[in-house]
């Protein structure tokens, strides 16, 4: 055989080998096509249920979303902890201090419940995070114990005043203090998979309900409520997990909360960064207390979600738990959340795709350090499925 064959054959088995795990590689299209399908196992949607018994709010923060202009298209909260001070300032500082992104208002507010010890006092008042929420005026507090195995109470009550005090809002996205979010990219994804129903005329008013009626409204020479607000509970889905039962783990889920014979999970979106419609926080909220208290918010969602007739949709540019090194064509061109940063890096990440007048720069690279940069993040992303 010629060297010149062998070169050849060398080159078309390495050309099948990257679509062969572009399409079905753990981080590749086979993901996509795969949760198209999950469509076809879901059950028919539940009743409505009783309304959810939630902890009261010890800081409402009523007026976030209201002030001039439009409502937000996007509301994000940060679930955090009483004591990440350091994290929520590193957000403040970097991508949480966008507020807007394609002419559409974007709203960051952090979310979390009473401290486990007492709170220092950062401020002249007598309590850290009042002073802090008088300061920022970008806290939610929820009466309940701040921990882990309370995660899903902080979701649920941040989901339940993003349904009452922010019904304008277009999408909600939940994420954790430990995450970058690329909020213009993520931006420009909602409105790609809105669709037509997401390409209003810039400083026009969405519908005020999450769900629309039969009665249209015109702004600005456009109709705006001809057609259903669209259902969308996007993320890094898992299928097929089995509850753990490790005793003392914060994993833990006993055989009371999910019998053995009910089988794995229903698919569900990784809780560091999904992205749920405002009609699809609607129907969680109808179907949640008839599903089972998971100490698991993300997999909670998920339960609710599936018994609500709606199934996740995935995204591999959300990136679940997986930690990407920082690289400037990874997360300016390829990814909308990356999970594991501290301040330090959260600071580094914000500088490395952002110039220091907070304007994006572009281009990020050049073609080839964008192909190149984008197949780095996709085989981390295969490495660490």
């Amino acid at each position: 055989m010629s060297l010149r064959l062998l070169r050849r054959l060398l080159l078309l088995a390495a050309l099948l080998l990257v679509i062969v795990w572009t399409l079905f590689g753990p981080s590749g299209l086979g993901e996509e096509l795969l949760s198209l399908w999950l469509s076809s196992l879901l059950p028919a949607p539940a009743s409505p249920a009783l309304p959810l018994a939630l902890p009261r709010l010890l800081i409402p923060n009523l007026e976030a979303c209201s002030g001039p202009g439009t409502p937000p298209f996007l509301l994000i909260l940060v679930c955090t902890a009483p004591e990440n001070l350091h994290q929520r300032n590193a957000i403040r500082a970097s991508w949480g201090g966008l507020h807007e992104a394609m002419g559409l208002r974007v709203q960051t507010l952090f979310l979390l419940g009473e401290p486990v010890r007492p709170q220092p006092t950062w401020g002249k008042q007598g309590n850290g995070l009042a002073w802090e929420a008088a300061m920022q005026g970008d806290i939610l507090q929820a009466a309940f114990q701040d921990s882990y195995r309370n995660l899903t109470l902080k979701t649920l009550s941040g989901l339940n005043w993003a349904n009452k005090h922010c019904p304008m809002a277009r999408y909600i996205l939940k994420t954790d203090d430990d995450v970058y979010v690329n909020v213009p990219e993520l931006v420009s994804e909602l409105v790609r998979r809105g669709g037509r129903w997401e390409q209003w005329e810039r400083g026009t008013e969405p519908q005020s309900a999450a769900v629309v009626g039969d009665e249209e409204q015109e702004r600005g020479g456009r109709v705006l409520g001809s057609e259903p607000v669209p259902l969308l509970y996007l993320g890094r889905v898992h299928w097929r997990v089995y509850p753990s039962r490790t005793e003392g783990g914060r994993h833990q889920v006993s055989e009371q909360q999910w019998p053995m014979a009910w089988g794995p999970f229903p698919p569900y979106a990784s809780g560091t960064g999904y992205v749920l419609s405002a009609s699809a926080v609607q129907l969680i909220l109808r179907v949640a207390s008839r599903a089972p208290l998971l100490p698991l918010e993300d997999v909670f969602v998920g339960v609710s979600a599936h018994r609500g007739g709606l199934t996740p949709t995935h995204c591999v540019k959300l990136a679940g738990a997986t930690h990407y090194p920082l690289d400037r064509c990874c997360y300016g061109k390829f990814l909308l959340t990356s999970h594991r940063l501290d301040p330090r890096k959260m600071q580094q990440a914000w500088k490395l795709v952002d110039s220091p007048d907070g304007e994006r720069t572009v281009p990020f690279c050049s073609w080839l350090q964008g192909v190149l940069g984008i197949l780095r993040c996709r085989l981390i992303a295969w490495l660490e499925s």
